[in-house]
């Protein structure tokens, strides 16, 4: 089999090298010492090895030719502005499946061998001609024997062992980038084949697709934007099967009198509807482009292909919500104080030159009005200052500017007077009003002690671990029985003024929350609650002081 496997590998790069050398990137197959896999006569062709202009054109066109997991990848990198330049995402995001149908006859067993039944057992009718097809499935509509349409997802049988081949191929050529075009390191290219490797196997599973589908439908059930029903009787790993939404894609309509709708509403719609699932829902639609959208009459909308999904949970929600607010405020401080926060890198940032960056690039969008303001262009330029730093934001962050940046781009099809600043800042509002209330500043208080008396009561069983560690036999210590009482006597001070420390550190914070939210009751025009914090702040501290001095007596 090892044979086998990389005979297809070298039958599958030579297909690869010789795409590339058609579309005039023989510069890079030089770089990349791949040039014997040409044949002889193209490895004399000396001009088509100079570098080319016009580079995310021609490698979106040999993308395209290529097809199979190459065309995934590219999709999949066009809302990864994070990873990779931003005329290389808007030329991706061109690229279509570019696939034949599967036959009636392919598709009928591949229904059967998952259900186990023959398909006219499970349907009444079933459409033999698709009625959309892509690079990893076609839907089909369909007939319950309820009576009840449903449009059917069906996966191409050889799809998952494709990807696979493509995916090992993708390792080989992303090492052979990285150790021939060092420069190319700080886009990652083995992390960017990982990460696909990881959306490809999600997608190569309908029941995920069909749970992030679900999810949807609940949450925007009898609303302007809505998703399908999922029959789950009719749905397994490589079978799809939700309710037949009939309507119209963007591109079918010449005029929106024709289905009822105002396209100043409905972009309203659609707009309101992914800034909720953002901020409200915490779960998003990663890729509401015009292909993936419906149009139902009377302002209604249907969102479609939920393969790719953002979910955010609370702690992301939280500086995802920082980084909104310094946008929109504007505050460059709060900005990069936001953006250091999400960075999960382990890499060394200076604070200093990152907002200095954020300030000069983004400042030009501060000073024009909203109703002028570009948002995709502010996205790209804080997504090229945090590759520049080395910032690692989190995917799903990304996915949520790309999924921003998109609805923007959608905007300027259904209605181009659309302004998505001015539909953003309400919610924004409500975001700063949300963190200075009495609430929220008491939640917050509670969250620190909270964490402050899981950290008093870890302590313990944090030394014990260190003590079995020290006590473990592959560890040897040479110490004397009085250094060791010495040091338990030491480490015992030591965690008491720690421990004091930590609980003056919390009042005195909690005093200055009390006092920013402005408390009452009031005494002296101060919040009596502040004032407590810090009266027994000055207690503790005062403590810790007189027991430094006796320590220090006691010592002399």
């Amino acid at each position: 089999m090892a044979f086998f496997d990389a005979l297809r590998d070298i039958r599958r790069i030579k297909n690869v090298v010789g795409v590339m050398f058609k579309y005039e990137l023989g510069y890079f197959l030089e770089k990349l010492d791949l040039k014997n896999y040409l044949p002889f006569n193209k490895k004399l062709q000396t001009t088509k090895f100079s570098k080319p202009d016009s580079i995310p054109k021609r490698l979106r066109l040999a993308i395209d030719e290529l097809n199979g997991g190459f065309v995934k990848l590219g999709q999949l990198l066009s809302l990864r502005p994070d990873l990779i330049p931003k005329e290389y995402c808007e030329e991706f995001s061109k690229l279509q499946d570019n696939v034949n149908p599967l036959s009636y006859r392919q598709v009928k067993v591949v229904i059967e061998n998952e259900f186990k039944i023959s398909l006219n057992k499970l349907f009444l009718d079933f459409g033999k001609e698709p009625i959309a097809s892509a690079s990893i499935g076609q839907v089909h509509k369909a007939q319950l024997k309820t009576g009840e349409f449903v449009a059917v997802k069906v996966q191409r049988p050889d799809i998952e062992n494709l990807f696979e081949a493509d995916i090992d191929l993708m390792y080989k050529l992303a090492k052979i980038l990285e150790n021939n075009i060092p420069e190319t390191k700080i886009y990652r290219p083995i992390q960017i084949v990982k990460e696909f490797e990881d959306y490809t196997k999600k997608e190569l599973d309908y029941t995920l697709e069909a749970k992030n589908i679900d999810d949807f439908y609940n949450l925007n059930k009898d609303k302007e934007i809505i998703a399908p029903k999922v029959v789950w009787e009719y749905t397994k790993k490589k079978v799809l099967t939700m309710e037949f939404i009939e309507g119209k894609k963007i591109h079918e309509i010449k005029n929106f009198k024709e289905i009822n709708s105002d396209p100043k509403i409905i972009m309203k719609n659609i707009a309101s509807s992914i800034i909720k699932q953002i901020l409200e829902y915490k779960i998003f639609h990663a890729d509401p482009h015009p292909g993936n959208l419906l149009l139902l009459g009377k302002n209604k909308v249907a969102l479609l292909d939920f393969g790719i999904v953002g979910r955010l949970n609370d702690e992301l929600a939280e500086k995802i919500e920082n980084v909104f607010i310094a946008l929109m405020k504007p505050d460059s401080k709060l900005l990069t104080e936001s953006l250091i926060d999400l960075n999960f890198a382990e890499s060394h940032v200076s604070q200093n030159e990152l907002k200095n960056d954020l300030s000069v690039h983004l400042s030009r969008y501060y000073s024009i009005k909203s109703e002028n303001l570009n948002l995709s262009e502010a996205m790209y330029d804080l997504l090229a200052i945090a590759r520049k730093h080395n910032l690692q934001l989190p995917d799903n962050f990304v996915l949520l500017i790309k999924s921003l940046i998109t609805t923007e781009g959608l905007a300027k099809i259904i209605y181009p007077e659309f302004n998505f600043i001015e539909e953003l800042r309400p919610y924004t509002n409500n975001l700063i009003k949300k963190k200075s209330s009495t609430r929220y500043v008491l939640g917050s208080l509670k969250e620190i002690l909270l964490d402050f008396k899981n950290s008093i009561s870890n302590a313990p069983r944090e030394i014990k671990k260190t003590v079995k560690a020290i006590q473990s036999p592959k560890v040897k210590i040479d110490i004397d029985d009085t250094d060791i009482q010495k040091f338990v006597i030491e480490l015992d001070r030591s965690s008491n003024r720690i421990t004091f420390g930590l609980i003056i550190a919390a009042l005195l914070v909690g005093a200055a929350l009390v006092f920013a939210a402005d408390l009452p009751p009031y005494i002296f025009n101060l919040s009596l609650m502040g004032i407590i914090f810090l009266i027994v702040a000055m207690i503790v501290s005062i403590m810790l002081i007189s027991s430094i001095r006796k320590e220090g007596r006691f010592k002399r």
